[in-house]
């Protein structure tokens, strides 16, 4: 032994004294390549002889190809390729050993024969190829043959050639085990024979692995980390064969299997060879499995060295569990009332070795690693317990208290962005933001964040309860909501300007996003409607002036609707306690609060308001809106263009009230009036005069002919102020508010007066057609025109006042 080592070292020295300047991994591939070099030439001639039926000679160059493995200059991943190699090329003899005991060639002379192979690494790899032969042909029961194939393996004690040379065993024996119904089952051996030889493999390999950690200097630990990790699938796969036995039922995974696989991990005490095998335990046995033996599992997590992450180990049983949940309650699971009571119980079990975690791992279970798996907990909880809220709650509950342990130390950045994550989470699941109002603690979670990642996280709800569109139907649930998105409605009087200060998009957007929240509030009750309108309206007046234009504004119209709703209610009989009068009283506080703050806007606002009041009854409350209105238009709207457009709605909104009495609309018709000759431009004076006529025409109480006539008379005489590209638009609009007083019968306005006005069109437009090619803007007037012409044609020709209407001369 001791002179191999020495043979060895040597070989190494001269090849890297031959191959100066190759850097490491250039030395390896040039290792690698000329040992594949060497293996396909034993290959090579081991073929020819097995084909000219030298069984001797074959066995030969077989001897010197697995000789190569012998190596100790290879890392495991150049390791690993070359036993690939020399894995394919090993088919060939086991076809030639399986093709001589059919020509009657008996298995014990073929073991007889491998057995003069000078070294123990080619005499077990061949001993393990005539054993897979023994094995099919029968001669011997299988579970004997595999008991002293893995004794024999004991002989290989080195590391690597140890672990390749028992994954060769388990690779060559997967499809030779007695199992379940297979054809090596019952004399030959029963699945019990195989959980032992499989479970046996595996010991010795979780030993081998575990021994390359001591093997070397303490400098080149991490090198021999590396390649510890690089070779865990080859004792892996020991575990992912126990889980393809189809004899393994529940009752013998639990008492035969499991408990020997967690004894051999926790006793290797081996921080990788830990970490790996229990992830790798909840990848390769079946979620049943899982379920029935979860608390000796969870156990055996706390037997493990102390520095495994068991969040990443609880995380992946969690996030397997949930899926399995969700499946059997769907109903694509297999039904049992054992695995239901066991998923009712789950949830407890990991909260508890969790909080157990935390105390008796605090270094790995840190505040961040904590939150992570709490999270993770509540994945499972939303899919085992579709809902049911409570146990989500006791997961934010339980999350709560063990921060509150911690409330000394400053939140890290990773703890906030999983905290954040933890509270959106049921919401997103559940895809109902208004269901998860029900979990009582997750505002005190919130609490212990800063302000901007409260912020963030009411902008999720808020998003949340916008995109899903779930009715809010309760004062109690416009509560909750509320203080959920708290930072959203007010400044946090605790955190400085700057750090509160938003870009003004953002703010406008998140803002809109508040106001759109109002629009979800329903109830078929108008009392409790206007109850959850107040509550909300309360809140947002400790938003500021900042936010009063964005979130008052959607009250406003809220409250509008709800007036109109009552008072038709109330017309139809209904009772309800809240009256329209109680409802556009809170309109006009609203309106006083945003005057200041956004005047033009309230202006609108006050005539919708005294719209909507007109439509309820409500005189006073009409006279005092449009006053408001008014005023504003006077105080506030300076710029002309506003105030033709302005002015124009303050006439339509009068002209379409139907309750207020006569004084009071005198008032307020007069005023429009005023505001009409006030304007600073003549064709604005001139629109704005025929526009007043309306004021007296529509509603037959108040109906005028003579202060109609009057308006369309004056909006004439400020024509002629106009410049003269004017006159002929602002002519034919006149022509328009004739026809239409003509048409409704108003006999003030007479053939008369529309023929006059004819006169001085025609002459115009008829310049106008010869220097239509020069102006451009003077085609749609012509337009305008000759579609108004034809209007009076067809008025003429068929109609029962057809006759009336021929009196207009419209010839050129």
């Amino acid at each position: 032994g001791g002179s191999s080592k020495r043979r060895a070292k040597n070989s190494m020295a001269h090849q890297q004294l031959d191959n100066p300047g190759l850097t490491p991994e250039e030395e390896q591939e040039k290792f690698k390549n000329d040992a594949v070099t060497q293996v396909k030439a034993n290959a090579f001639h081991m073929k020819r002889a097995l084909d000219k039926c030298n069984l001797h000679e074959a066995l030969k160059f077989t001897a010197a190809m697995l000789g190569e493995l012998r190596t100790n200059l290879l890392s495991p991943v150049k390791y690993y390729e070359l036993y690939i190699k020399v894995f394919d090329e090993m088919l060939h003899l086991e076809q030639y050993f399986m093709e001589e005991v059919k020509r009657g060639t008996k298995v014990e002379e073929l073991y007889e024969v491998v057995q003069h192979a000078g070294n123990i690494v080619p005499r077990l790899y061949l001993l393990i190829t005539v054993g897979s032969v023994y094995i099919q042909s029968k001669e011997a029961y299988a579970k004997d043959i595999l008991k002293d194939l893995v004794e024999m393996c004991k002989g290989v004690q080195h590391p690597t050639r140890g672990l390749f040379l028992r994954n060769y065993l388990s690779q060559v024996a997967k499809n030779k085990l007695p199992d379940a119904g297979n054809e090596y089952d019952g004399e030959g051996g029963s699945v019990g024979d195989s959980v032992d030889f499989v479970l046996q493999n595996f010991h010795e390999m979780v030993r081998l692995w575990v021994r390359m950690e001591t093997k070397g200097s303490v400098r080149e630990r991490e090198k021999r980390d590396r390649e510890r990790k690089e070779l865990r699938i080859l004792v892996g796969f020991n575990l992912v064969r126990l889980s393809q036995l189809d004899g393994i039922d529940l009752p013998m995974y639990e008492k035969s299997v499991l408990n020997r696989v967690l004894e051999v991990i926790i006793q290797c005490k081996d921080l990788i060879a830990q970490q790996y095998l229990m992830e790798c335990i909840i990848q390769v046995f079946p979620d049943e499995f899982h379920l029935a033996t979860l608390q000796s599992y969870l156990e055996s997590c706390m037997l493990l060295h102390s520095g495994v992450d068991l969040r990443n180990i609880f995380t992946g049983l969690m996030d397997r569990l949930a899926k399995f949940a969700g499946s059997f309650l769907e109903g694509s699971a297999a039904k049992d009332a054992t695995m239901e009571t066991a998923i009712a119980e789950m949830s407890g079990l990991f909260s508890k070795y969790i909080a157990k975690a935390v105390v008796e791992r605090p270094k790995i279970m840190t505040q961040s690693v904590f939150v992570q798996t709490q999270t993770s907990l509540l994945n499972l909880v939303l899919n085992s317990y579709p809902g049911e809220l409570s146990h989500v709650n006791d997961v934010i509950v339980a999350t709560l208290e063990q921060l509150d342990k911690t409330k000394d130390q400053k939140l890290e950045a990773q703890t906030i962005k999983l905290l954040k994550k933890l509270i959106i989470a049921p919401t997103e699941h559940l895809q109902n933001a208004v269901a998860c109002l029900e979990i009582d603690r997750i505002p005190d979670l919130m609490a212990l964040l800063p302000f901007k990642a409260r912020r963030d996280v009411a902008m999720d709800i808020a998003q949340a309860v916008v995109r899903y569109g779930h009715k809010i139907d309760s004062v109690a649930a416009v509560d909750k909501l509320l203080a959920l998105i708290g930072p959203l409605l007010k400044d946090d009087t605790d955190v400085l300007a700057e750090e509160s200060e938003m870009d003004e998009e953002d703010f406008a957007e998140e803002q809109n996003l508040v106001a759109r929240l109002l629009h979800l509030f329903h109830h078929p009750n108008a009392d409790t409607l206007y109850k959850m309108f107040s509550s909300a309206r309360k809140e947002f007046g400790f938003g500021g002036p900042k936010r009063m234009p964005f979130t008052l504004v959607p009250m406003v119209f809220a409250y509008l609707k709800l007036a109109t709703r009552i008072a038709h209610a109330t017309a139809a009989g209904k009772e309800i306690k809240t009256t329209p009068h109680k409802v556009m009283q809170n309109v006009l506080k609203i309106l006083t609060v945003l005057r200041e703050l956004v005047p033009e806007l309230v202006l609108r606002l006050s005539l919708q308001a005294g719209g909507t009041a007109d439509v309820c009854g409500l005189e006073d409350q009409t006279y005092e809106a449009i006053s408001q209105a008014l005023i504003l238009y006077e105080e506030e709207i300076t710029d002309s263009k506003k105030q033709i457009q302005i002015l124009t709605l303050i006439i339509a909104t009068l002209q379409s009230l139907r309750n207020i009495t006569a004084p009071n609309y005198d008032t307020f018709s007069t005023k429009a009036c005023q505001y009409s000759s006030k304007l600073l431009k003549k064709p604005d004076q001139c629109h704005a005069a025929f526009l007043c006529s309306h004021l007296f025409w529509g509603c037959s109480p108040r109906d005028d002919a003579d202060k109609v006539l009057e308006c369309l008379q004056r909006s004439l005489k400020i024509v002629d102020g106009c410049m003269a590209a004017q006159q002929i638009h602002l002519l034919v609009l006149i022509l328009n508010q004739y026809l239409y007083y003509f048409s409704a019968n108003n006999d003030k306005v007479t053939v008369k007066y529309l023929n006059v006005l004819l006169g001085l069109i025609k002459p115009n437009m008829n310049k106008g057609e010869d220097d239509a090619k020069a102006e451009a803007p003077f085609a749609p007037v012509q337009v305008f025109y000759q579609r108004t012409v034809q209007h009076i044609l067809s008025r003429q020709e068929s109609g029962p006042d057809a006759e009336r209407w021929r009196g207009i001369s419209v010839a050129p």
